[in-house]
This record gives structure tokens, C-alpha cells and sequence, in this order.
């Protein structure tokens, strides 16, 4: 034995009531479990004995979607917290002075349901400076003229917002917006700054109990070196991570050893951007979003990818892009058989019944995201004010589950909060009352169902005998708690393999 932890409450996911006293641990292995009517587990010479002292203990968790590289680059841009066009550009004025001339200012998440700027706003804030604004979600960019200039965005590229005049706003949508941030990554992004980015990301999810990921990387809205990088550091890091590459270079998926493929490749924008989408016009508005391919582009990657036995991930929020996906897979399936690939739908924001129905019966896996309702939902939140009464609609994840469906959840970070019990949190509390489910269905997405979505149903998701030991202790017991206060509850120990990876003021732990 290497660790025995005792004095527990450990909630195995094995079934709602399945709940073990203390654990046993050999090498990367849960070799027993003890019940809290069975015998006290006895002392075995060096083994470490950490008395729990009632905590409660959970799987870790299964972060099904996450940016590795984008979201440990968030370190080096800035937020800023404004509610007027003046206050943020005053700010940014700011912190601009802060940086060496020439050198990139990157701002993301800044508000634009209230803030709405172009170039020659962020023109005033600097023109020694390139400026970038982006939102969270990639599908807006927003830059000054010195970075416009540098970007050198051909014109066949589109998305670039023009005036009536036919000049550049700055804006840029969709296409264009994945162009500046590609080119700005191959200016002023390393691949040691990759690097360093990938390990901080490891450090922060064991902070939050994390233990195995779904990294989407590369692809339009990133680099293609991100895909490199990240392959080459899960090879050694303690981190389980499962690469989706974002492209589709089945031959390089291939020739890579890679199994999966797609990660977010985005089939339409988002509903912040007036991008995804729709099947009516977006509200005050004279169009329904953009599909960023064609059928015959997504049917022929499907079937390509499907055929080399790659498990596939397509991103899709507006019904006309789910509709996309569904056609293709089924088209796939038609011509060489469904097999057993587990493919998925990533964000699957605004599926109709039908569409739920078919996706479910097609055998595809939801990779969903709870926040999305808790950052946008409800009648007076974006998705309100961008399509009206569309808004009752989004995130159904109590109606997939409802009809059968497997839904796992993901941060998307950094799009949304990092910290799993949010995302949890936010099934509990959806706008919507019909689309609520239980604490325990909620947890499944963050352990059993990650772990199936992965191949992984036998080894990880569960505290079970023969399981890796990846655990996680937290500060309180989350079935003892209101729902709101579920993404306050703190991790006090991460264990990965056996190993701890992460301890809050219990050094004697280690």
C-alpha cells in the first residue's frame, strides 16, 4: 500500500447511495474500498495514512472541453471590468501605458452588450501599440489601425466590418476574426510560451480537481503549432490529456498516431457575435447567422474521418449547423456502418426536439455547456436580447438527458469558469425549471459520462476497486450544501495516479 484514506465520505458515482468510508491505494490503483460497516482498514507499513476528518471525496473530474494554449495565454492579456464605452477605453488607456511600445495589448472579455468600439476608438488608446479586443468566445475581434496594418488581412478574407464608406471598422467576424488571431499567435506567440502555457493549465485544473481533459486545440480561431505542442507535452505530463485536433487533416490525424479529431471545429459563430446559426433572423436584425462550411465539405470530412475510425467532434450552436452535423454523420453511417466511434457534438446550444431525438438515436454524445444558460440565460441575459423568446430554448441539457442522451460537460475555458462545480452548479439553477436535473445527474456529466465519452468507463469516473486512483477531496460535502453555494465549495486535495498533485494547506499530506 502507498496511501490509505480514511475518515471519509466518499461518493463512488457508482450509484446515487454507492458511498465508501476510506480507500486504499498501490502504485496508480484503487486496490480496496471499505464500506463504513466494514472493518477499519489496518495499518500497513509505509503506507501513508491521511485521516480525511469527515471530507468529502468525488472522482476527478472529466473536463470534456478545454483550450490548453489559449487559456494559459490568458495569463499575459488583460480584463477589464467596465459598464461604459468611456470607462473601458480609459482603462485600457491604462494599462497600455504599462507595456513597451511595439508590444501586443491583448484585452478579452470586455462587455459588448454595453461597450461597443471600433479601430479608431482603440486608435486614441494607442497608436504605438498593437490593440486587439476580443470576445471570450473568438468569434469577434476588434483591433486599432496599427494592428490592422500589421495583420495584413487579404481581401478575400471576409468578416472584416466596413463603413459606408467602405472602410475598415477594425471589427472583424468569423473568418477574419480567426485570421488576426492566427496571425497574432505566429507574431507574438512562442512555442516556449506554448509550452509554459500548457504547464500553468496543468496546475490550474489539478486546483480545481481536474484530472483528465479534452484539450481542443489548433484550427481556425488558433494555431496549428498549438496541436504539436500539446501533443508533445501529454506524452509526459501528469495530466491525462486527450488531444482533439482541431482540423480536418485526416492524413495528419493519422500519420501523428492521433485517435480523435474536430475538437471545436465550429460549423457556425455564436449567438453573442449574431453569428450562429438561427433558423429566423436574429431579433432587430435582417439575418440568421453563417455557416462556416458547406454540407458537402462537413459530409465529406465526416465520412473521411469516420472511415479512418477517428472519433470525431464537430461544434455546433444554431439549429441550421446542428442540422449540418446530423446530415453528415448519418450520410457517414449509411455508407460504411455506425461502429462504435462515440463522435460528438460539442456546445449543441439550440437543438430542436427533432433534432435532439436524431442525435440521440444516432448514437452521438452531447458535450454540452451548463454555463452558457448561468452567463447568458434568462429573460433579461444575451440570448434574450440578441433572438427574444428563442432564449427558453438553449442549453436543453435536462431534455437530453430526459430522452436518454449522454451529456458531458466541459468549461470550454476560456470561454467560461474553469471550476467544474460551477458548471455543475449552473444544471442545478438553469433559467429554464424544466431543464434542471439532479446533483448526482449533474456530477455524471463531470465523471461517468466524461469517462464513457472517452473509452475510459473502465478505468476512470468512478472510486471503484482496479480504477485509477484519481480523486479529488473537497472542502465540503456538496449534498449538504444550498445549490448556489456549490461553486464556492474549495478542493483541498487533488490526487492523479495515485499521486497527490495538488494540496491546500495540508502540507503534511504530500
Amino acid at each position: 500500500m502507498d496511501y490509505i484514506l480514511y475518515n471519509g465520505n466518499f461518493i463512488s458515482m457508482e450509484g446515487e447511495k454507492a458511498r465508501y468510508g476510506a480507500v486504499a491505494v498501490c502504485g496508480d490503483k484503487i486496490v480496496h474500498t471499505y464500506g463504513d460497516r466494514d472493518q477499519f482498514p489496518k495499518r500497513c507499513f509505509g503506507a501513508k495514512m491521511i485521516d480525511l476528518a469527515g471530507r468529502t471525496v468525488l472522482p476527478g473530474f472529466i473536463d470534456s472541453n478545454i483550450h490548453m494554449v489559449q487559456s494559459g495565454l490568458l495569463q499575459y492579456c488583460i480584463k477589464i471590468n467596465a459598464e461604459t464605452k468611456e470607462e473601458f477605453l480609459q482603462l485600457l488607456k491604462a494599462r497600455a501605458l504599462e507595456f513597451e511600445d511595439g508590444e501586443l495589448v491583448w484585452c478579452i472579455g470586455y462587455n459588448e452588450e454595453t461597450i461597443d468600439v471600433n479601430r479608431w476608438d482603440l486608435d486614441k488608446v494607442s497608436s504605438s501599440h498593437p490593440i486587439v479586443v476580443s470576445r471570450t468566445e473568438f468569434h469577434k475581434t476588434v483591433v486599432n489601425t496599427t494592428a490592422y496594418n500589421m495583420l495584413q488581412i487579404p481581401r478575400s478574407v471576409s468578416g472584416v466590418i466596413r463603413d459606408e464608406k467602405g472602410m475598415p471598422t477594425g471589427v472583424l467576424r468569423g473568418e477574419a476574426s480567426g485570421f488576426a488571431r492566427r496571425k497574432l499567435y505566429t507574431n507574438f506567440v512562442s512555442d516556449d510560451l506554448r509550452r509554459k502555457a500548457v504547464r500553468d493549465m496543468e496546475r490550474e485544473a489539478f486546483r480545481y480537481g481536474i484530472t483528465t481533459v479534452n484539450a481542443m486545440e489548433g484550427g481556425a480561431f488558433f494555431s496549428g503549432r498549438d496541436i504539436d505542442i500539446v501533443d508533445d507535452y501529454a506524452k509526459n505530463s501528469a495530466l491525462s490529456i486527450l488531444l482533439f485536433p482541431q482540423t480536418m487533416d485526416v492524413a495528419r490525424m493519422i500519420e501523428m498516431g492521433l485517435s480523435r479529431i474536430g475538437g471545436n471545429i465550429y460549423l457556425d459563430g455564436s449567438i453573442g457575435s449574431k453569428n450562429a446559426a438561427l433558423a429566423g433572423n436574429y431579433k432587430d436584425c435582417n439575418h440568421n447567422g453563417t455557416l462556416y462550411y458547406s454540407q458537402d465539405d462537413v459530409n465529406q470530412f465526416v465520412l473521411e474521418a469516420h472511415a479512418a475510425g477517428l472519433q470525431i467532434a464537430l461544434s455546433c450552436i444554431g439549429p441550421r449547423a446542428i442540422d449540418q452535423a446530423l446530415t453528415a454523420f448519418s450520410s457517414a453511417f449509411e455508407a460504411v456502418g455506425a461502429g462504435n466511434h462515440r463522435h460528438r457534438l460539442e456546445l449543441f446550444v439550440l437543438p430542436t426536439s427533432d433534432q435532439i431525438e436524431n442525435a440521440i438515436a444516432l448514437g452521438l454524445i452531447l458535450s454540452m455547456r451548463p454555463n452558457y444558460d448561468a452567463l447568458w440565460g434568462g429573460s433579461q441575459g444575451m440570448y434574450a436580447a440578441n433572438m427574444g423568446s428563442g432564449w427558453q430554448s438553449c442549453n436543453p441539457v435536462g431534455q437530453v438527458i430526459k430522452q436518454g442522451g449522454i451529456v458531458c460537460g466541459g468549461s470550454e475555458y476560456s470561454v467560461t469558469p474553469l471550476n467544474p462545480l460551477t458548471s455543475i452548479r449552473s444544471c442545478l439553477l438553469h433559467s429554464q425549471e424544466t431543464q434542471r436535473i439532479s446533483l448526482y445527474e449533474a456530477f455524471k456529466t463531470y465523471t461517468v459520462n466524461g469517462a464513457y465519452a472517452n473509452f475510459a468507463e473502465t478505468s476512470i469516473g468512478q472510486i471503484r476497486e482496479g480504477f485509477q486512483a484519481d480523486l479529488e477531496v473537497l472542502d465540503e460535502d456538496p449534498f449538504a450544501v444550498s445549490p448556489q453555494d456549490l461553486g464556492s465549495i474549495g478542493i483541498t486535495m487533488t490526487m492523479k495516479n495515485g499521486q497527490i498533485v495538488y494540496s491546500k494547506g495540508e502540507a503534511e499530506w504530500k
